[in-house]
């Protein structure tokens, strides 16, 4: 592909990045050197043999009572810098295929250790919980989360960009087992090799953090100690762990085949018709030395991926919707570039799905992972034709490399097009650059450019930001083309030069109830790519953290915003072009998790374009039982126009529960008033054997025109030679 541009076009659109650039270079000298890390807590890894250890959380094995370990945890919360009221001793070891972590987790109150969520991948906010981050690349920038409770539940994560994306949807293949004991609990983890990613080396020294959290005494705790605005996930903050030396006994091939049936019955509409179909397919993955992942998918499926939570849109731009298929979610940090729900050259979503149906998958393929300080991302589909959808391919390739700590460089490639014939593509770099902790930056420049039409477009994006325990504070400019349109993207607003600043000041009392106190404002300013006025905030706030675990935040936002034409936000009612000014007031809610029965709620009122606004959000979490988690939502958003009246309203009602850790129900139904539709997703899904599921979902659907019901059941099975 060709990329032309004019030098007065490039550089007018560069200016945000180059910006960013010039930051670098004038700060390169003001931080830490960018070989050397600050000295921090660490400990060595013992070596045993094989099948020596037994996963049953007694940590009765002799090498758990030998070698180094991870103790004198220091609390972040309720009081920062404080050593930890439950004493804790962590202990790493490993044989030729496995590493193992063993935690001996004291309680001066053992029988108040509580532990009721088995819901794999919660949050585990109720339950007593012990987690640990492992930072294998040592690149401080990526890692690998675990976490169990005291019913050794099991949740896990893959975390990139030093903290800033956290991908909870993926599933690693690694075990764990917890128990009671007379003096508190006790956790122990076997991890495969094979689960994680890392550099080739008979030695390894790793990055490591451990957390644990007492719900009762609302204390959470680190080995590796976190000041009030640090948080688990940036990787960069963890200790060390040395002496891994992977016998790489790994078994670099696997097999994933499926076979799916399902039945349809559809009366909507004119059509009233029942179908059945049965189908399969095949993942296929193999690890070349342990860094190096290729994945193939034929005929893939997402069957039994969890259904999107229903959204209300009351702006001129396209709702975002996150992505949840496991395929694309395997090593998606390799790929992430720009800023998530607002512009993206490459957003997974635009594979195998229009507009929120999907479109049947022929074939694919990615390489991922890491070369010394190289990371390597490369992906190529192809889809085939159905419902007036042509047949497409689509093709990326994103590459990065590390610069010292938490600093790195990075470029983008994408492509699209019909099969055989030519493509949209687009291209990019980025790059951050930490001089210090406290100290971060960030920019990226893309490029787009049409098959057919030739129709060239380009973003850029730079931003500063400085963070301590009392002041954050940050500054960034995005500018955006009317003709910036990447194909395999998501842009939330074309045609767009927006600035934003804010200052967040953190007093924390040394004692009462409250934790934290933020005091914030901040400005956005937008106009379009001509110079045109299109928006402007100044959103100011008051919060407060409280050490019982609730929060609460005021805001007001006077706002002021340009129609370039006539938006009709709903049929019959049309908002005629012009310029609109308005204010919000808004009261947040956040009651403490941690408790049986838990809330969420807001309500904003206030001006909207030239007439007024009113919206309520409330949710409730009910925790009945051990295992057992129900929520219910209400969102309604109440609009009053000159050109009309109307009110949007979603209630939606969930439960799950896992009758063990490994077989779990769960059900959601979602109401739009609107819409007058009323959905549900029943779904048991069953791990019969390690990472291999058998998945019952059931899907009832009535809309205004009829009703559908959809009848699914899939069986997938791994298998390892």
């Amino acid at each position: 592909m060709y990329f032309s541009w004019s030098k007065q076009t490039k550089l007018k659109n560069s200016y945000p990045f180059l910006i960013f650039l010039v930051f670098i270079l004038l700060f390169a000298e003001a931080g830490e050197p960018a070989a050397q890390e600050a000295e921090k807590v660490s400990f060595s890894a013992i070596s045993v043999e094989e099948k020596s250890i037994r996963i049953d959380g007694l940590l009765d094995e002799p090498a758990w009572r030998e070698g180094g370990s991870a103790s004198r945890f220091i609390q972040q919360e309720p009081f920062v810098g404080v050593l930890s009221l439950t004493p804790s001793e962590v202990r790493v070891a490993y044989d030729e295929g496995n590493l193992y972590i063993g935690a001996f987790l004291s309680d001066p109150r053992p029988d108040l250790v509580r532990g009721d969520e088995r819901q794999e991948d919660a949050l585990f906010d109720r339950s007593d919980a012990f987690a640990v981050l492992i930072d294998t690349y040592h690149d401080h920038q990526n890692g690998f989360f675990f976490e169990t409770t005291p019913l050794s539940a099991m949740a896990d994560a893959l975390i990139s960009q030093e903290g800033s994306q956290v991908n909870r949807d993926w599933d690693g293949k690694w075990e764990v087992a917890a128990r009671r004991t007379a003096t508190g609990w006790s956790a122990e983890f076997r991890i495969p090799f094979e689960t994680l990613r890392f550099r080739p080396g008979d030695s390894q020294d790793w990055g490591i953090q451990f957390r644990r959290r007492v719900p009762r005494l609302k204390e959470i705790s680190f080995w590796s100690p976190l000041s009030s605005e640090q948080t688990f996930f940036e990787v960069s903050r963890s200790g060390h762990l040395s002496g891994v030396k992977p016998l790489s006994r790994v078994r670099p091939f696997s097999i994933k085949p499926y076979a799916k049936g399902s039945y349809l019955n559809d009366r909507t509409g004119a059509n009233d018709r029942s179908e059945s179909d049965l189908d399969g397919g095949v993942d296929i993955r193999y690890r070349f030395r342990t860094n190096f992942t290729l994945d193939l998918t034929y005929n893939t499926d997402f069957a039994e991926t969890e259904v999107d939570r229903l959204q209300v849109n009351l702006t001129r731009f396209p709702l975002f919707f996150p992505e949840k298929r496991e395929f694309f979610l395997e090593g998606k940090g390799f790929y992430d570039f720009g800023l998530s729900g607002r512009i993206q050259p490459f957003f997974s979503r635009r594979i195998g799905l229009v507009n929120r149906q999907s479109v049947p998958i022929l074939v694919g393929g990615k390489l991922s992972g890491k070369v010394g300080p190289y990371g390597v991302g490369m992906l190529l589909m192809e889809t085939e034709s159905e419902g007036g959808n042509s047949a497409e391919q689509f093709g990326v390739v994103r590459l990065s490399r590390d610069i010292g700590l938490r600093s790195n460089l990075g470029l983008i490639g994408t492509e699209r097009s019909k099969r055989g014939g030519s493509g949209s593509g687009t291209v990019g770099i980025d790059g951050a650059f930490s001089p210090n902790t406290r100290l971060t930056s960030n920019g990226f420049w893309l490029h787009s450019e049409g098959d057919n039409s030739g129709e060239r477009g380009q973003a850029s994006f730079g931003e500063i930001q400085w963070r301590d325990p009392f002041w954050r504070i940050r500054l960034n400019h995005l500018r955006i083309d009317e003709t910036f349109s990447p194909a395999l993207g998501f842009v939330q607003q074309p045609d767009l030069v927006e600035t934003f600043g804010f200052v967040d000041i953190r007093p924390q009392p040394a004692e009462g109830l409250i934790r934290e106190i933020g005091l914030k404002t901040e400005m956005t300013h937008q106009t379009d790519d001509s110079g045109r006025f299109l928006y402007r905030s100044n959103y100011n706030r008051i919060q407060a953290d409280f050490r019982s675990g609730d929060f609460i935040l005021l805001s007001v936002d006077p706002q002021k915003e340009r129609l370039p034409e006539d938006f009709t936000i709903r049929p019959g009612i049309t908002i005629p072009a012009g310029t609109f000014t308005y204010t919000h007031y808004s009261v947040f809610f956040i009651s403490d998790s941690r408790r049986p029965l838990s809330s969420v709620s807001s309500i904003l009122w206030g001006g909207f374009f030239d007439g007024r606004k009113t919206s309520l959000d409330l949710s409730l979490i009910a925790a009945p039982g051990e295992g057992i988690k129900v929520g219910a939502g209400w969102e309604v958003d109440q609009v009053h126009l000159p050109q009309g009246e109307f009110t949007s309203q979603i209630v939606d009602g969930n439960i799950a529960w896992s009758l063990s850790n490994r077989l779990l129900l769960q059900g959601l139904i979602q109401w739009d008033k609107e819409d007058d539709s009323l959905a549900a997703n029943l779904r048991l899904s069953w791990e019969y054997r390690e990472n291999s599921w058998f998945y019952l979902i059931i899907n009832p659907a009535q809309q205004e025109d009829g009703d559908t019901l959809l009848v699914l059941t899939k069986i997938t099975w791994l298998w390892e030679p």
